[in-house]
């Protein structure tokens, strides 16, 4: 499908049936918001969470496209099931653990935010009211990716063919751009809404979208050819959005607000795109085993940093900052592994039964079809 039309490695790695470096850019991503949260603030936890909005945009609309291939159509009801299964069960526990146990050890819990989280919408919660600082804080981006997931299969259907989704990705977009400034610029939103709203943040998932779109349907070949030209340009897409990261720092008015939020999720849609391209050279190291291993945890990883590395950095607080980090990780990645091994991965198991689709509904799709000539 592919082969002809981008360079060969591109095109291969679009082929496969799992596609390669994305695990390692999750890895990337989520330790990004460890390192931060641990208390490193020259490290832009915002960067790890906006990578995961257009790599979350990138891969449902892939495997969206894949269904639609291989079915002829998509059927909410088992990607709502399967959304369902992935998200909810790890979440909910981590949920309980907080709200029960944080209330068994006598320690805060802000019960409107409990509730908003419960419901996903803490993101609105949290722009609108304020942000507590709890353990449940962290919860506005998975709210932000459940509206994306309840929004876009539905409009994926209605846009239809090709060429009006790829119509209706740009024009949303572009909307939300304006819109955005206008809100900042006239309006003077503050920051908290302008970085937890999903009115705001819903661009960064649909460049995601529109990534997987143009790779899919082989669009725009002169772009990813240029993009996936040489090796070395995948370190100089890490530098830029490194730079652009670093300039809330540098400046005084709101960089990110207003130019950030629209140059970094175009250079992470750049930087998927060779990191496919280039999984088998420069970016080789996204491919390690223990980092594959750590992206496939990275949602886990997410949840328990929250109420991991603070403990984790109290309990040593004698110790070298060094000593600090690795047991903070160390406890981090204990907490995600038995809520991986022992919670999610059985209803993923449950998933791959109860998502997948039968043949007799293929069947019956076709015979409604007509008959080519």
């Amino acid at each position: 499908m592919h082969q002809d039309k981008y360079p060969p490695q591109l095109a291969s790695a679009l082929d496969q049936s799992s596609l390669p470096s994305i695990d390692g850019l999750r890895a990337v991503a989520v330790f990004l918001v460890v390192f931060y949260h641990f208390g490193f603030r020259w490290v832009n936890g915002g960067i790890g969470v906006l990578v995961f909005f257009v790599i979350s945009g990138f891969l449902i609309t892939w495997l969206l496209l894949k269904e639609e291939s291989r079915w002829g159509d998509i059927s909410l009801r088992h990607f709502y099931l399967r959304r369902t299964l992935r998200i909810f069960p790890a979440f909910y526990v981590y949920w309980l653990l907080v709200v029960v146990g944080f209330g068994l050890l006598g320690k805060r819990v802000d019960k409107p935010q409990a509730i908003a989280s419960l419901l996903y919408v803490n993101n609105y919660y949290q722009a609108i009211v304020h942000d507590p600082d709890t353990a449940l804080s962290h919860t506005w981006s998975l709210a932000i990716e459940e509206q994306f997931y309840l929004l876009w299969p539905a409009m994926f259907i209605v846009l239809g063919r090709r060429h009006w989704r790829v119509r209706g990705l740009i024009s949303a977009i572009g909307l939300i751009w304006a819109y955005r400034l206008v809100m900042v610029l006239v309006f003077r939103v503050h920051q908290g809404y302008v970085y937890e709203a999903w009115d705001m943040r819903a661009d960064h998932l649909l460049i995601g979208c529109l990534l997987a779109t143009f790779l899919y349907g082989g669009l725009s070949t002169g772009v990813f050819r240029f993009i996936a030209s040489r090796p070395a340009m995948l370190w100089l897409t890490i530098v830029l959005l490194g730079l652009s990261s670093l300039m809330p720092h540098l400046v005084r008015w709101r960089y990110r607000d207003l130019v950030g939020f629209i140059v970094d999720p175009v250079l992470t849609a750049v930087l998927i795109t060779q990191a496919l391209a280039f999984s088998t050279s420069t970016g080789f190291w996204l491919n390690w085993s223990w980092m594959r291993w750590l992206g496939r945890l990275s949602y886990s990883i997410y949840l328990y940093q929250q109420i991991a590395l603070a403990p984790a950095r109290k309990m040593l607080s004698h110790g070298s900052v060094a000593i600090q980090l690795i047991f903070a990780i160390a406890s981090c990645l204990v907490l995600s592994s038995l809520s991986c091994y022992l919670v999610e991965k059985p209803f993923l198991s449950l998933k791959a039964v109860l998502g997948k689709r039968s043949e007799v509904s293929r069947t019956q799709h076709a015979s409604l079809e007509p008959v080519a000539p």
